[in-house]
């Protein structure tokens, strides 16, 4: 079977990222910045992108929560770090419809998109409290990944999108939130993006065996989730653990 190796891309910081909103019922007050990841993931003549990063200082500032983002993290200069030009990237997926996972989308013109059918109809009229989120119209705002509707793919579950690539439903942090489960020299790693904020989120603690995030959309589905993830991966890897950056490929 075809083998990868999995790249993440630091594209921002969130300066002061409430360590509760990444670990349920937990360490509230503590704030840490938290890096805002893209994965790129190569094979020998493919190149995925997994998410597409947030939107600049300016914007964060203004709907969300300050970010830093250098020259150097914005997604275009931060991709070519890695020898990748935007028009290399053939598919692009989201694994939420977040603001900070589908700001981008349409920095990639060739790429096709995908994402799961039952996120963007969450995306398009979710519940209240999740409005922020999905800078959704309901306050006044445009979800950026409309721009790029085009191109989407809309997916109804479980998919083999490559030898050696799957997306995986992974709901529980929004109701459509996919993971993209990738062959490796070294076993199956998942991409688990804000199903597991941190690698603490699966590692958990003397209490529980793994610990959801405290944004989430629905808990019974989160354990479910944690019950297939167990059964399908060997690694994961999350969405905004500055511990990734430990290794600058995986496996590695």
């Amino acid at each position: 079977m075809e083998t990868y190796q999995i790249i993440p891309v630091n594209v921002g910081d969130f300066l002061s990222m409430e360590k509760s909103n990444l670990t349920y019922g937990l360490d509230a007050g503590h704030k840490f910045v938290a890096p805002i990841i893209m994965y790129l993931v190569k094979g020998k003549d493919k190149l995925i992108l997994v998410d597409t990063g947030a939107g600049d200082e300016e914007w964060a500032a203004k709907y969300h929560h300050p970010i830093r983002q250098s020259e150097r993290q914005k997604p275009i200069n931060a991709l070519k770090e890695v020898g990748v030009d935007p028009e290399d990237i053939e598919i692009v997926v989201n694994t939420h419809l977040h603001w900070d996972h589908c700001f981008n989308n349409a920095l990639f013109p060739k790429a096709k998109i995908y994402v799961q059918k039952k996120e963007m109809e969450y995306a398009i009229n979710p519940l209240p409290c999740h409005y922020v989120y999905y800078e959704s119209y309901h306050i006044g705002l445009y979800p950026q990944w409309l721009k790029s509707l085009d191109r989407i793919q809309a997916v109804e579950g479980d998919l083999n999108l490559l030898p050696g690539i799957d997306l995986v439903t992974i709901p529980g942090h929004t109701p459509g939130m996919q993971g993209v489960l990738v062959n490796t020299n070294d076993g199956k790693y998942l991409i688990a993006s804000d199903c597991l904020g941190m690698f603490e989120n699966w590692e958990g603690n003397q209490m529980y065996r793994h610990i959801p995030s405290g944004i989430h959309y629905s808990l019974p589905e989160y354990y479910k989730t944690f019950d297939k993830m167990e059964k399908i991966c060997d690694f994961v890897l999350p969405g905004h653990d500055p511990k990734v950056f430990f290794k600058k490929v995986y496996p590695g």
